[in-house]
């Protein structure tokens, strides 16, 4: 009964431990699209409606690059409500959804273009691996509280290449 359920309960936080520590190798092994050969004018994304670019309605509470403990911050915090909803800021697939280290509930999603959005911060996520999300589909739910005043927080970092980039610019051309 009990000790049997312990047990699997061990078995699967080793499991989600092995995978998320192979999360770093598994996104510099994610898949490149060939060069296109003629340039390929596409319309730009429908926006977010009513959250200003931001994948939860919320204000911004740290700026990339601003000094943490650990260096400069290398992503947005978005500070909103306990249980706000979390939508997807780009249409792809869902590259990785499930715990990871000390973020907690994380996502991953691929946008394309050799750019992926990190999300962590969640109670719930409403997505899974492999799974296609649309720009402004909801993707998950926040977590409670762990900042100031009872608010909680989303954590959006973006990567291109590999490398972490300012998403600030990427979201105001998207809203």
């Amino acid at each position: 009964g009990r000790e049997a359920a312990a047990t699997r309960e061990a078995e699967r936080a080793q499991v989600v431990a092995t995978r998320a520590a192979d999360l770093p190798e598994m996104i510099a092994r994610l898949p490149t699209p060939p060069p296109r050969v003629e340039p390929v004018v596409l319309p730009a994304p429908p926006p977010v409606a009513g959250l200003g670019g931001l994948p939860v309605a919320g204000r911004v509470s740290r700026e990339f690059g601003a000094p943490t403990d650990a260096g400069p911050a290398r992503g947005l915090t978005i500070a909103a409500p306990p249980g706000a909803r979390v939508v997807a800021p780009c249409g792809g697939r869902v590259a990785f959804a499930g715990v990871f280290r000390s973020y907690g509930q994380l996502l991953i999603l691929d946008c394309g273009d050799g750019l992926h959005a990190v999300l962590a911060g969640f109670a719930r996520l409403d997505a899974t691996t492999g799974d296609r999300a649309a720009a402004g589909e909801p993707v998950g739910v926040l977590g409670e509280g762990g900042g100031s005043a009872g608010r909680a927080a989303l954590y959006l970092e973006l990567r291109r290449n590999g490398q972490v980039t300012d998403p600030r610019p990427w979201l105001a051309a998207r809203s």
